[in-house]
């Protein structure tokens, strides 16, 4: 009996998890079956690229590449500099601008590359902003991936071979596998992204679902047309699943792989000098430029008051959505222990609502709650909510996640011993033991959701846009001035959120480490 009741709730947790991640795809499918159904077999045409679409497609997949090899390229340049820091924990500081929105980079390096004479438009300056707004991934991912590496293989290579050396056929061969999964990260990050490419004229894949959407109006064909990047998508998930299994050690978050600072030769020292001025450049231009901005033109300040309403709104969408990524995170949690035979594919599950295309995402959501009897919800401003939810939920499970992995297994044993009743457990002993992953889970969620545009661009309400909407229009009449204002104003929140969010990170580490003795 106990038995049954465990899988009941198991089944219940699952089920609305499942729900809430994957019900703008469950309505698509079904759409889409019943278009299909309907007699609409021509449109299965859509899942097959030619023509332009076909081009549309490499363009993207180039483009993409393109700036996974230049994030991971800068990445390991920086994080082999960062080895010789005497502050080693300054390397994770710049980390916080990871939640900062793209288009904020397309208007600040925009405008650093006009001052110099470069033309604004094209897949060449499309593919270094979006390389540039996705650098804190790659430094990141790559300071991860590197750090798996022992300490004792290196210093047993350094005996024989020289530091550079060690690099190369040592240290870049283990860490190799999460590199490829930060690279593939990133790519896909990239080719589910259409804002940038969209300001600076440049057409791609993404764009087209949006595109046809809001031609066709209807769901089935925009899915039939997503089915490429779908399948990339899951692809890539998979085989970064099957990478991860194969790294070398969890990571050791405290130290390098170095006993000793390395010492490398000189035209390797001057490709990490280039790499940490891009990456200088990447910290300091957006405040700088909008703050400049901002203080240039009294038409900044006017559009900053004006968008009060906005700005309002953008708050409580973003906050409803951590809050509610929260709860999610904790059925998702219980969920992962009670099927944990089956965790990676659990795992693998949960984040692929995180590959899915923004605009996609907004679609779905239509079709689902775009129906008779729906007016409360349909058109408000829980659908901003749900989009932010679908989208970024995920990365609040993986911190939670991560969170309850530090913690030593004894101390959940203890607590259901000692502790006779289930709240008690839940409230003085799992919630304070969880409560970084949860910080820096909700923090994630604000700071993405205060940004996301993709979906919300179908979704929210009218008359009822978020800050996001405001700044995206703005950039394309070209009023960086005007615009400026409300970007440093998302700058500001997204840097508060994404720095309490990194202290999360490491305050959870630092209390798990605390409860494991």
């Amino acid at each position: 009996m106990p038995h049954t009741a465990a899988m009941d709730k198991g089944l219940i947790r699952a089920l609305i998890v499942g729900g809430v991640l994957f019900s703008p795809l469950i309505a698509l499918l079904w759409a889409t079956g019943a278009a299909l159904a309907g007699g609409h077999l021509d449109w299965l045409a859509l899942a097959l690229p030619t023509g332009r679409r076909l081009s549309l497609l490499v363009r993207s997949l180039t483009l993409s590449a393109s700036v996974a090899v230049i994030d991971m390229g800068l990445g390991v340049l920086i994080v082999c500099a960062s080895w010789r820091w005497r502050w080693a924990w300054l390397r994770w500081l710049p980390l916080v601008l990871i939640t900062l929105p793209p288009y904020i980079h397309a208007l600040v390096w925009g405008q650093a590359l006009h001052l110099i004479g470069i033309r604004l438009s094209g897949p060449w300056i499309s593919g270094w902003v979006l390389a540039m707004a996705l650098l804190p991934v790659g430094v990141g991912l790559a300071l991860v991936s590197l750090e798996t590496v022992a300490r004792s293989l290196v210093d047993a290579a350094r005996v024989q071979q020289p530091d550079i050396a060690v690099l190369r056929w040592v240290v870049i061969p283990l860490a190799w596998p999460l590199l490829a999964v930060g690279g593939g990260v990133i790519f896909l990050l990239s080719l589910m992204d259409y804002s940038v490419p969209s300001l600076f004229g440049v057409n791609v894949y993404a764009l087209e679902i949006f595109a046809e959407f809001s031609a066709s109006y209807q769901p089935a064909r925009a899915l039939l047309l997503s089915a490429p990047l779908l399948a990339l998508a899951v692809g890539a998930l998979y085989a970064g699943q099957a990478l991860v299994r194969h790294a070398a050690q969890p990571p050791t978050w405290r130290r390098s792989p170095w006993d000793s600072p390395p010492r490398w030769p000189g035209l390797f020292t001057l490709t990490q000098q280039i790499a940490l001025m891009v990456w200088g450049a990447q910290i300091l231009l957006p405040l700088t430029v909008l703050v400049g901005l901002t203080v240039r033109s009294d038409d900044g300040l006017t559009a900053l008051w004006a968008s009060a309403q906005e700005f309002g709104i953008s708050f409580g969408v973003a906050v409803a959505a951590a809050l509610l990524s929260l709860a999610l995170s904790g059925l998702a949690l219980g969920l992962f222990t009670a099927c944990r035979p089956r965790l990676a594919l659990i795992g693998w599950l949960c984040c692929v609502p995180a590959a899915l295309p923004a605009p996609l995402v907004g679609i779905g959501l239509i079709t689902l709650w775009n129906r008779p009897g729906m007016g409360a919800l349909y058109p408000s401003l829980w659908m901003p909510v749900l989009a932010g939810l679908t989208r970024f939920a995920p990365f609040a499970i993986l911190a939670l996640l991560a969170q309850h992995r530090r913690i030593a297994p004894m101390i959940w044993d203890a607590a259901r011993i000692l502790q006779s009743r289930t709240w008690q457990t839940l409230w003085q002993v799992q919630i304070p033991l969880w409560l970084p992953g949860l910080l820096t889970g909700f923090c994630l969620v604000f700071a993405l959701t205060l940004g996301e545009l993709g979906a919300t661009l179908l979704v929210a309400p009218p008359g009822q846009g978020t800050l996001t909407l405001r700044i995206y229009n703005y950039l394309h009449y070209g009023a960086s001035d005007t615009v400026a204002g409300l970007c440093l104003a998302i700058v500001l929140a997204s840097l508060i959120a994404g720095g309490i969010g990194l202290l999360g990170m490491a305050q959870g580490a630092r209390h798990a480490r605390g409860a494991g003795r």
